[in-house]
């Protein structure tokens, strides 16, 4: 899929699913010099560094593409997680990250962060973030912020066309690693939780969930999506708590089968 295919199938997914902020797009650049014509570099062009989250949250808020060097990010996670700094066991650093990842046993902290999401060391030097919808790249990941319910019509498409689960692991930091690394690794789609950095410093709403796209798997996400079928999209209508409800004609199939009362099949449009 090229991009201005990708742009266009991203400002009709944005509409369809009435999504508050916009799905961006990320890129690890082996070469920072790689970057797109515009991009934003915090400490060059804003004389300020800039946590990854508030760099998500400047392009799918502001519209913004940003670029994060090592020098530009102000927040230890993604610099271990995206290789630009050394942080293995052994090291002063990793036994000073290991105090603080609220795991009480030392040695099952230390077991813990041995294991957490890495991009090959110093091999990107830059990471850029751009709204999907006007991204000058091909994203290694797209991160979609939405409400569960919105996330939950999409994982529903997404099993519709791989017959699979889509699989998480959750932890309650360090999201700006884990909704990005494993799914550019694993090429797995992927839910993370926002954590308190996010809602704290970059304005993510308490009800918003990630769901993370392998940006080669992008266009198996658009065509689950049906975006050009009238129930293409998301639906928030709300429905009175009625008891004997109308019902896809399937369910009553099945309870006349199972020998068991019918009742009135729903009518939708």
């Amino acid at each position: 899929m090229d991009i201005a295919t990708i742009n266009e199938k991203a400002k009709q997914f944005e509409e369809a699913y009435k999504l508050r902020s916009m799905p961006i797009g990320v890129k690890f650049l082996e070469k920072a010099a790689d970057a797109p014509q515009g991009t934003t570099f915090p400490l060059r062009d804003m004389k300020k560094h800039m946590a990854l989250c508030q760099a998500f949250s400047y392009a799918r808020m502001k519209g913004m593409t940003i670029g994060l060097t090592t020098q530009d990010h102000w927040c230890w996670n993604p610099l271990i997680g995206f290789g630009n700094v050394e942080c293995v066991p052994g090291q002063e650093q990793f036994d000073e990250v290991v105090k603080y990842l609220g795991i009480r046993d030392k040695a099952k902290a230390e077991t813990f962060f041995a294991h957490f999401p890495r991009l090959p060391l110093h091999k990107y030097e830059a990471v850029v973030i751009a709204p999907l919808k006007k991204a000058a790249f091909q994203p290694d990941v797209v991160m979609i912020y939405a409400e569960p319910a919105k996330v939950n019509s999409m994982v529903r498409s997404i099993k519709g066309v791989t017959g699979d689960y889509v699989r998480s692991i959750f932890d309650g930091i360090d999201s700006c690693v884990y909704c990005t690394v494993p799914s550019f690794l694993e090429n797995e789609y992927r839910i993370t939780l926002p954590d308190p950095g996010e809602r704290e410093r970059a304005r993510t709403r308490d009800e918003d969930v990630i769901l993370t796209v392998p940006g080669t798997r992008l266009e198996e996400f658009f065509d689950s999506l049906n975006l050009g079928s009238p129930f293409g999209g998301f639906s928030d209508a709300m429905l009175d708590c009625e008891l004997d409800f109308p019902r896809p004609p399937f369910y009553n199939k099945l309870f006349e089968l199972w020998g068991l009362e019918q009742g009135e099949d729903w009518k939708l449009g």
